[in-house]
C-alpha cells in the first residue's frame, strides 16, 4: 500500500508541475514569482479639454489578483505616484472627481487590468494610465441581492434575487422608459472578453453586449416617479413572499416593488405568478434571445446595467438586426443587444474572486465589488458619501464615482430584510 501510495504521489506531483507549467507558458513563458522587486512609477493623463494641472493626492489602488492584497498610494505634486511592488501581476484603478460644471461633476477613471513587474524586462516600471470622462449618475445602482441565502434543509436558496434603483439626485427622476439588462458573459471571466475593437485591440468598443434579454419599466413618461432619496426594488426573480417557507429569505412581494416576469419565462420555481401586491408593476420584456424558461441573472457574478434608449423608440431599436451582434470569433447564432456607453446610466462588475476580467469599460465601472460568499444572505450595498448627505440636510448620498471598489461595500443583511 505505501509502494501504491508514493506512485500515486508522484503521479499527482507531476500533473500539478504539468499544470503549472501550462498556466507560466499562458503568461508568456516567464515566471514572474522568484523573488525581488521594482519601482512602478504612474503618470495620470487627463481626457482632452480636461488637462488639469498636475495635483498631489489622488489615490491609485493596486490589488494583487493572486493573495488578494490591495495597496493605496497617492500621486506627488508633480501628479505621479510611485510603488515598489514584489515581482507578480497586478490590477491597477485610479478614480479623481473634477470641478462641478453646470451642476454636474466629472468623474475621472482608469485602470490596468494586468501589470506585470518581472524579473526579465530591465529597469524600472514607468506607466501612463488614460483616464476616462464620465459623470456621477440621477438614477444609480444601489443594493444587488444576488447570492441567495440557506434555507431550513440547509441547501442554498437562489430563487429569491432583488436589484434596488436609487435616485441619489436632489431632483425629481422617473423610471418609465429606464432599461434593464445585464452584460455578456453572465458570470465573470477567465480571460479577456473578446469585443474588442477591430481597430484597436486594446480597446473596448464603444457598445456593451446585453445577453438574454432587454426589460424596460412602463409608464408614460411620467407614471412611477422616483422622490430625491427614494428607491424602487425589482424582483429578479420570483415576486412573492420568500420567507414564508424560508425565514432566512426576503419577502418581495411588497406594495411598490417592481418585477421582472413575462409568461415567456415559463419555470414555476423563478417565475410563479407574482404576488397581488405587485399588479401593474411588471417590467416590459423588450427583447429575447434563445431558450431559456427562466431569467439567467449569475448567482456568483453579474454584470447588471441600467440605461436608456433616447434616439429611437426602445422596441424599434432592441428588434433591429444592425443594433445586435454575434460574440466575436465565434459560431455561435446567439445575438446581443449592443448598447452605446453614452446612454448607461449605471453599471456595476461583480466578482466572487479577484482573479477576473472586466467586462465593463472604465467609463461605466472602473473597478468591481466582491461577494465570495454564497448562501449567507449578504448583499453588495453602495457605501453612504457622508459629507454629502451633510450638505444634503440629512437626505442619504451615495458614494457614485463609476469605480466599484470605492463605491460598494460587503452587507450581511439585505436591506429589505425584515425581521
Amino acid at each position: 500500500m505505501k509502494k501504491i501510495f508514493n506512485i500515486t504521489y508522484l503521479f499527482l506531483f507531476a500533473l500539478l508541475l504539468l499544470s503549472c507549467q501550462e498556466q507560466l507558458t499562458d503568461l508568456g513563458n516567464y515566471n514572474p514569482y522568484i523573488g525581488g522587486s521594482k519601482k512602478v512609477t504612474v503618470t495620470l493623463e487627463y481626457p482632452e479639454g480636461f488637462e488639469y494641472e498636475a495635483k498631489a493626492g489622488v489615490k491609485i489602488t493596486v490589488a494583487n489578483p493572486v493573495t488578494g492584497g490591495r495597496y493605496d498610494f497617492l500621486t506627488n505634486a508633480s501628479g505621479k505616484a510611485t510603488i515598489d511592488l514584489q515581482h507578480g501581476f497586478y490590477r491597477l484603478s485610479v478614480t479623481d472627481k473634477g470641478a462641478s460644471i453646470a451642476g454636474a461633476i466629472p468623474i475621472f477613471n482608469g485602470g490596468i487590468d494586468q501589470m506585470k513587474v518581472i524579473e526579465s524586462e530591465e529597469g524600472d516600471v514607468n506607466l501612463t494610465i488614460p483616464l476616462t470622462l464620465s459623470y456621477a449618475g440621477q438614477i444609480i445602482i444601489k443594493e444587488i441581492y444576488y447570492r441567495g441565502c440557506q434555507g431550513p434543509d440547509g441547501k442554498n436558496f437562489n430563487y429569491d434575487k432583488y436589484i434596488s434603483f436609487y435616485n441619489n439626485s436632489d431632483q425629481i427622476a422617473y423610471l418609465d422608459s429606464v432599461c434593464f439588462g445585464v452584460v455578456e458573459p453572465y458570470n465573470a471571466p477567465n480571460k479577456q472578453v473578446p469585443w474588442l475593437s477591430a481597430e484597436n485591440p486594446d480597446q473596448i468598443r464603444d457598445t456593451i453586449p446585453i445577453i438574454e434579454a432587454v426589460w424596460q419599466f412602463p409608464g408614460d413618461g411620467s407614471t412611477f416617479p422616483l422622490q430625491p432619496g427614494e428607491e424602487a426594488i425589482v424582483a429578479l426573480t420570483a415576486a412573492i413572499d420568500h420567507t414564508i417557507l424560508r425565514p432566512n429569505s426576503v419577502n418581495l412581494d411588497v406594495p411598490g416593488y417592481f418585477v421582472c416576469y413575462n409568461q415567456r419565462y415559463t419555470n414555476p420555481s423563478y417565475h410563479p405568478s407574482p404576488g397581488p401586491n405587485l399588479s401593474g408593476r411588471w417590467l416590459d420584456l423588450l427583447w429575447k434571445e434563445g431558450p431559456a424558461t427562466a431569467y439567467p441573472f449569475s448567482v456568483s457574478s453579474p454584470a447588471p446595467v441600467i440605461f436608456r434608449i433616447p434616439e429611437v423608440g426602445a422596441h424599434e431599436f432592441v428588434n433591429n438586426p444592425e443594433n445586435r451582434s454575434r460574440k466575436p470569433g465565434t459560431t455561435t447564432a446567439t445575438e446581443y443587444v449592443m448598447i452605446p456607453y453614452s446612454w448607461v446610466l449605471d453599471g456595476v462588475e461583480c466578482f466572487d474572486a479577484t482573479t477576473k476580467f472586466k467586462r465593463f469599460p472604465n467609463s461605466i465601472d472602473a473597478g468591481f465589488g466582491l461577494l465570495n460568499t454564497a448562501g449567507q444572505g449578504k448583499v453588495l450595498h453602495r457605501r453612504v458619501d457622508t459629507e454629502a448627505t451633510a450638505e444634503a440636510g440629512g437626505r442619504v448620498v451615495y458614494m457614485d464615482t463609476n469605480n466599484s471598489e470605492n463605491d460598494f461595500e460587503v452587507r450581511d443583511v439585505a436591506s429589505i430584510k425584515v425581521n
